[in-house]
């Protein structure tokens, strides 16, 4: 029962860091038709990567993980401030936490897409659910060791996140397409 107590403590926790990230990827959609960003709209390198893999990408996530980031401080502040969360997005500093998580969560893509590439599997291609899943797992493993070896998060919430942050980023693709922010 202690177990799945924490681990229920450990998601909730991952959740509420989610949704930095979440918010994140909205306003990324959005900053992602001006026209600053239509000047780094190239690919990082296409036979590596795969067409889809944007220099915009590398830059816009870290920015808008920034302003989600200090807007969730300012709310936690107002509103979480005894809520008994192990980790609060107001124990770091936003800009080196958004800046960091942000550049991590797309750079960890990248060495899937070099594999999937050397497959010969297309960008995007949701057919084998297990790559699917995979899809879903770099990005959020980068930020888990991240948060282990930078951040000094828990062990166990490290664990936990194993499991519980692909379905989330799965979650939230399915959200962002059903916005309209994702092909």
């Amino acid at each position: 029962m202690l177990f799945w107590t924490h681990f229920a403590q450990d998601a909730l926790n991952i959740l509420w860091l989610g949704v930095g990230l979440f918010l994140a990827g909205v306003l990324e959609a959005f900053l992602w038709k001006t026209k600053p960003f239509e000047l780094v709209n190239i690919p990082i390198q296409t036979q590596w990567f795969g067409a889809n893999k944007r220099w915009r990408g590398l830059i816009s996530l870290p920015l808008t993980c920034v302003v989600s980031t200090f807007f969730l401080q300012v709310f936690e502040a107002q509103f979480f401030s005894n809520s008994g969360l192990q980790i609060q997005l107001s124990n770091f500093n936003f800009l080196e936490y958004g800046l960091l998580v942000g550049f991590i969560f797309n750079l960890s893509e990248l060495p899937n897409s070099f594999v999937k590439r050397r497959l010969e599997i297309p960008p995007g291609d949701e057919n084998n659910k297990l790559f699917y899943v995979i899809d879903h797992m770099d990005s959020t493993y980068g930020v888990l060791i991240l948060w282990f070896f930078y951040f000094h998060f828990p062990l166990h919430l490290v664990l936990t996140g194993a499991i519980v942050t692909p379905l989330l980023f799965m979650g939230a693709t399915w959200v962002r397409r059903q916005l309209g922010l994702k092909a």
